[in-house]
């Protein structure tokens, strides 16, 4: 019954004496969230890209994006705090509820991917036998129960001990036999369909990135700060590679037609088994979705939430489709990337790892908004947007450099700027007085 009635941990900071994860738990725990049919889908975006710009775009993007996402996670490890509270110190409370809202629709959004994905592969090797919306319900179930047990049992006694072996297993004989089936000459030579190495590098950044405000909510329970950081850029930059690399091979975004090819390769065993490891990355979807509820109301029951978020995310999996799974990483990119500049400029290098209680959780008089983090937040979203396929502006024809690094680099430099900037006034306005 202790696996099913585990502690809620909400948003305060975790105890030292429940911070009980190893550098081996968080290799395995990021290697296998690392892990799945959307990163296979994500990857196959790239074959527009030549063969060349593909795959230094996915070495490239899956260490930059994971090296974020180590550092962001080193902020919750450090403190003990979930994502949502990392970023007070820069947004302020209220600020930090947009970023909140933000993170559980794009939450919600990926947990029904996950259910309409397990969904559809069981469908398909169950024969038609049984329909899609029962095993929807099926997978939402699984989802919210393992969402209800709590990070730390899932860790060590779902992940750890069982999905993990799965998703290593399944991944290592998939990658094989798709570079034997495939034709690498052709593959090699291939000039691509006029995708630039900055826009691959765009898509493939997005998928650790989508994983940053999540991090630090699974992270906050390390034992060593140092250790996590390591592991959870190791075995995130690990399988985001080769499944990247899957996709290119398999050369198709359609999942339905990735779950079709595998099955046919492997008579819908080994669909059947990673299907089991996507419940991971949907329990994590869920779970954070409900811990970033409690960012802006702490009192909400955690369980409930979990159930209710899972519930919605069910039912959007029965009735919306798929084939807006690019725009949705481009918008990931957009909201997340300049956002997270923001967090890591404040922690690293405004504030230099200086974080006190009283910045994570501020008195009730000092529940403000942090305007040089909105502010920059927004002009770097704003050129993100401006500078992807999303744009009306966009023009594909002309030279890029991506939407990533600017709207990164442009989000940093104008908080620190303006930090500066207001420091200023306050040391002027203290010296006249």
């Amino acid at each position: 019954m202790a696996f099913f009635n585990a502690p809620e941990w909400g948003v305060t900071p975790v105890q030292e004496k429940h911070r009980t994860l190893n550098g081996l738990d968080y290799f395995i725990l990021w290697s296998s969230l690392g892990v799945g049919l959307l990163v296979f889908s994500a990857g196959s975006l790239l074959a527009a890209a030549s063969f060349v710009d593909a795959m230094l775009a996915i070495v490239v993007g899956s260490a930059a994006g994971s090296i974020l996402l180590a550092l962001a996670g080193k902020i919750g490890s450090d403190h003990g705090i979930p994502s949502l509270i990392t970023m007070r110190p820069a947004f302020g409370i209220r600020g930090s509820y947009l970023p909140a809202m933000l993170n559980i629709l794009q939450l919600v959004g990926w947990t029904t991917f996950e259910i309409m994905i397990m969904a559809r592969a069981a469908e398909m090797l169950s024969a038609n036998a049984l329909p899609y919306y029962f095993w929807a319900a099926i997978f939402g179930a699984l989802v919210a129960l393992l969402g209800i047990t709590g990070p730390l049992n899932v860790v060590k006694k779902w992940i750890g001990k069982f999905a993990v072996w799965i998703a290593y297993g399944t991944s290592a004989i998939i990658i094989i036999n798709l570079i034997g089936s495939a034709n690498l000459a052709v593959l090699v030579a291939s000039p691509g369909a006029g995708m630039s190495f900055f826009s691959a590098l765009d898509l493939v950044i997005a998928m650790p990135i989508s994983w940053l405000p999540l991090v630090a909510d699974y992270n906050r329970f390390a034992k060593k700060s140092r250790n996590a950081l390591w592991a959870t850029f190791i075995g995130f930059t690990i399988t985001n590679i080769l499944f990247y690399f899957g996709g290119v091979l398999l050369g198709t975004f359609d999942v339905i037609a990735i779950i079709v090819a595998i099955q046919a390769m492997f008579f819908g065993f080994l669909i059947l088994l990673l299907i089991v490891d996507e419940a991971d990355n949907a329990f994590a979807d869920v779970y954070s979705a409900a811990v970033s509820a409690q960012n802006i109301l702490s009192k909400l029951n955690q369980k409930y939430l979990v159930i209710g978020l899972t519930a919605i995310s069910t039912l959007l999996a029965m009735v919306i489709s798929i084939q807006q799974y690019e725009v949705f990483l481009l918008l990931i990119g957009a909201i997340f990337v300049p956002l997270f500049g923001v967090v890591l400029t404040d922690y690293y290098i405004v504030k230099k790892r200086k974080y006190t209680e009283l910045m994570l959780y501020p008195r009730e008089n000092k529940l403000g908004i942090g305007a040089p983090a909105m502010i920059a937040w927004g002009i770097g979203a704003l050129i993100n947007y401006m500078m992807s396929p999303l744009s009306p502006i966009y023009i594909p024809e002309l030279p890029s450099i991506g939407a990533t690094i600017p709207s990164l680099a442009a989000a940093s430099l104008i908080y620190v700027v303006m930090v500066r900037l207001q420091s200023l006034k306050k040391a002027v306005a203290s010296a006249e007085n």
